[in-house]
């Protein structure tokens, strides 16, 4: 996920210009697909963590190659990464494969080198992270241990890079797992999800709930866009081609033109493009495959459109980034194979390991 507010360093751009609206595989595979997620560090590269083991990679834009980076502490699927201020890296909780991790630790990339920092406070996987405007990291939601299940949780905290600490801080107004933290203009945080919305203040430390979504529909992805509302889009239950907008304003939400295909479970899919329209990527449909179809909503006739098909169909967690130079960098997840019903259940994925650059 990019991050409002820290410019990365541009790296040149690639050697052979790609039509527009097309995409292309990269030049090599990725190494740690399903259940990850990349970042953009300054000075253009993007880190790949996660999927099922310790491994690392970077992506180099210019060549369009990835390589091996310095391995994690631990195995993290379902971990959350944020850039932070420093430059640094921070990749918290995820599932090792026995429990979900309470740990969390630190990419170092003028070092390549990876550092455990405090715990939280419990152990998370599925949850959400995103950059506060003071610096500090909101880590809220995601499934808990309870005995041989997990169970979403409500809980909140902040992770404090000057003194590498995480605190509790209020909890949401209902448990929460697969779903996004979206900060808007104001400072504030949206948190939206199965119906329901709440919006978290920094300075009180609280959540509060604001306008729920007209349609139930949750495991939503949702982007804050140039003029500062939010686009929500995607889901498991409900109506799954539904795309919302909602309005810091008023806070108020309002329904916007429907997809053209299901996105069912591709959480954190979402981009906004340099010119301000919306890219959305992945997802599987309900009762079958994966569809390699993206599409881009465009804010000034409020419609989508397909882009140019992709080379292959992903869901799950996988990396969506968009790059320096504007384009976006998809990686990992998982391709469905066979049957997935409208509550996320019944589904038998593998993990892909391809890489897809989209030129708008």
């Amino acid at each position: 996920m990019l991050v409002a507010g820290l410019a990365a360093t541009a790296m040149s751009a690639p050697a052979t210009a790609a039509t527009s609206n097309t995409w292309t595989t990269a030049a090599n595979n990725i190494q740690t697909p399903g259940y990850q997620s990349a970042t953009v560090l300054p000075d253009g590269r993007v880190l790949a963590v996660g999927g099922r083991g310790t491994k690392a990679e970077l992506f180099n834009p210019t060549t369009g190659v990835w390589s091996a980076a310095a391995g994690m502490n631990r195995a993290r699927a379902y971990a959350t990464a944020t850039l932070l201020p420093s430059g640094k890296v921070l990749v918290a909780g995820g599932f090792d494969g026995t429990v979900p991790l309470a740990s969390a630790e630190l990419y170092d990339p003028a070092a390549n080198r990876w550092t455990l920092t405090a715990s939280m406070t419990v152990g998370r996987l599925q949850h959400s992270a995103t950059l506060l405007a003071n610096g500090k990291v909101l880590v809220a939601g995601g499934n808990l241990p309870s005995g041989s299940y997990a169970v979403a949780t409500a809980s909140a905290e902040l992770y404090d890079p000057a003194t590498g600490t995480f605190t509790a801080t209020g909890a949401m107004t209902k448990p929460r797992a697969v779903f996004t933290l979206t900060p808007l203009l104001d400072g504030t945080v949206l948190a939206a999800d199965y119906g329901q919305t709440d919006l978290y203040n920094p300075s009180g430390g609280t959540f509060s709930a604001t306008a729920p979504l007209p349609t139930d529909i949750d495991a939503i992805s949702a982007v804050r866009l140039t003029d500062g509302r939010v686009l929500a889009v995607g889901g498991v239950r409900g109506s799954t081609t539904a795309s919302e907008i909602y309005i810091p304003a008023t806070r108020t939400w309002q329904a916007a033109a429907s997809l053209n295909y299901d996105h069912i479970y591709a959480p954190w899919n979402e981009v906004l493009l340099a010119d301000g329209r919306v890219l959305v990527v992945g997802g599987f449909a309900p009762g079958g495959y994966s569809p390699p179809f993206a599409e881009v909503w465009d804010p000034a006739s409020g419609f989508w459109t397909l882009t140019g098909q992709m080379a292959n169909s992903r869901s799950s967690n996988f990396g969506t980034v968009r790059l320096a130079d504007g384009r976006v960098l998809v990686d990992g997840g998982a391709i469905t194979v066979s049957y997935c019903d409208n509550e996320g259940g019944d589904c038998y994925t593998f993990p892909t390991y391809t890489t897809e650059v989209y030129t708008p």
